[in-house]
């Protein structure tokens, strides 16, 4: 005997209104997964735009590294500042910036930094100089902030041109 023939009248009606409730919502859960996607990636969108915008409303250079060093990141004062275009900095060790007789010890200090990493100024203490494309040198003050993302650690770089105050 079918156990539906078993079951009572109204225990057979609430299960139809339920299967019925359940082929509604087969029907509609493609629409809601939908929709719901293309909210999650409106609201990223938005918070990409939102941290653009603040990157590039900083009045220092800013520069976003991988736990490789490699640029990912750069804000428009970057690229006045150092004299390089976007393109041409992204991928690149962040050594770039870094006097060429400093640039293997700066290795060795950045994966030391990445071993703790925590915000602070860089070279407390210490005479801190940028180079720029030209290969001219500034002195600079960088403050360091490591922050988590989907794709792993990066690092955030503050760079300052104190050129002025040195006078």
């Amino acid at each position: 005997m079918d156990e539906r023939a078993k079951m009572p009248l109204r225990e057979d009606d609430e299960r139809r209104r339920a299967e019925a409730a359940l082929q509604g919502a087969d029907e509609r859960l493609p629409q809601v997964a939908l929709s719901k996607i293309a909210r999650d990636l409106t609201g990223r969108r938005r918070d990409e735009e939102k941290f653009r915008g603040l990157l590039e409303s900083t009045p220092d250079a800013m520069v976003i590294v991988d736990a490789e060093g490699k640029i990912v990141l750069v804000n428009t004062q970057t690229e006045k500042l150092f004299g390089y275009g976007r393109e041409e900095l992204l991928g690149q060790p962040v050594e770039v910036f870094v006097p060429e007789s400093m640039r293997a010890k700066h290795v060795q200090q950045r994966n030391g930094y990445l071993a703790n990493p925590v915000v602070r100024p860089m070279g407390l203490g210490l005479n801190l100089y940028g180079v720029r494309k030209d290969g001219s040198q500034f002195p600079v003050e960088i403050s360091l902030g490591p922050f988590e993302t989907e794709e792993g650690l990066l690092v955030s770089a503050a760079i300052r041109d104190i050129s002025e105050r040195e006078r």
